[in-house]
């Protein structure tokens, strides 16, 4: 069993373009990839392709990536009604909305405190991964 998730851009279509994760998929784990994004200054998937190769690098920075946590297809290739999170609407690096979850709410401080922990990893790893930072 896992925690999954997708996330593609609003407004939701079959069609779009979307990411899934088989762990992390909850709110406060989403919020952490998309705030690792903004603050590395990727472009968003909402803006071009380029958005959508930066969330993918960004998450698989923070998994490591073992070829079975990340994946990208069209939604509706993806497990997007999955009975965990659903999927993840966003727009310029913010969740706006929620297909077949529940709908994004207010991170209490355990949550929001993992949410900048995840962030901080994969800011830290990108760093390394530009030579800036000894391994990690």
């Amino acid at each position: 069993m896992g925690n999954r998730a997708v996330i593609t851009t609003a407004p939701y279509k079959p069609s779009n373009l979307g990411i899934y994760v088989h762990w992390n998929g909850g709110q406060e784990s989403v919020e952490a990839f998309l705030d690792a994004c903004r603050q590395l200054g990727y472009r968003s998937p909402d803006n071009d392709c380029y958005g959508w190769a930066g969330i993918a690098f960004a998450i698989a920075l923070f998994f490591k990536y073992d070829g079975s946590s990340v994946g990208v297809d069209q939604c509706k290739n993806l497990d997007t009604n999955n009975g965990d999170n659903g999927t993840w609407l966003i727009k310029d690096w913010r969740i706006v909305g929620n297909k077949f979850g529940d709908a994004p709410s207010a991170l209490n401080p355990a949550q929001r405190e993992k949410r900048d922990n995840i962030a901080n990893i994969i800011i830290t790893r990108a760093a390394w991964m530009r030579g800036l930072k000894e391994d990690v």
